[in-house]
């Protein structure tokens, strides 16, 4: 049996009390995603559109597939934190998502109005998307925003 609860210093890079054993049990399959995403969308693109339908069904659901499996190992893992660190990390979460989505959603909508083209012009004929598309974007924001999230959240307890 598990006899110490889980802390979030556990999987916070830098602090002293981080375990890499721990940060890649928890957020392993977040990082599966992110490769996968990533080389999907921006590496490998052109390859991949050449590939059969089904296979490239299959690269573009496994990212899907493997944050289901990131969800289950983080709500685990917060399962097993005392009350209070417990609470912390859900108000975290819980700014993170919101946060996380609402950015997503207004940067797409900005793309998608030619807001980035008029700052940022590519040249003419250029269909150049400065969209958040992949797993790698919402993951790097997902990540600040927690930070933002537990340094709001913890200081109520100091």
């Amino acid at each position: 049996m598990h006899s110490k609860p889980n802390i979030p210093d556990e999987i916070w890079l830098g602090k002293k009390e981080y375990s890499l054993w721990t940060d890649w049990k928890v957020n392993g399959w977040l990082f599966l995603a992110t490769l996968v995403s990533g080389a999907c969308d921006i590496v490998f693109p052109h390859h991949i559109s050449q590939w059969p339908l089904v296979l490239r069904v299959v690269v573009a659901v496994v990212p899907f597939l493997a944050l289901l499996l990131w969800a289950r190992s983080l709500s685990r893992w917060i399962g097993g934190m005392d009350e209070l660190h417990r609470r912390i990390t859900l108000a975290a979460i819980l700014f993170t998502t919101g946060a996380t989505f609402f950015i997503v959603m207004a940067w797409h909508r900005l793309d998608k109005a030619g807001a980035f083209q008029a700052i940022f012009p590519a040249g003419r004929n250029s269909e150049a998307s400065w969209d958040i598309a992949t797993v790698g974007h919402v993951f790097l924001l997902m990540t600040f925003f927690y930070f933002v999230g537990y340094a709001i959240f913890n200081r109520r307890y100091r």
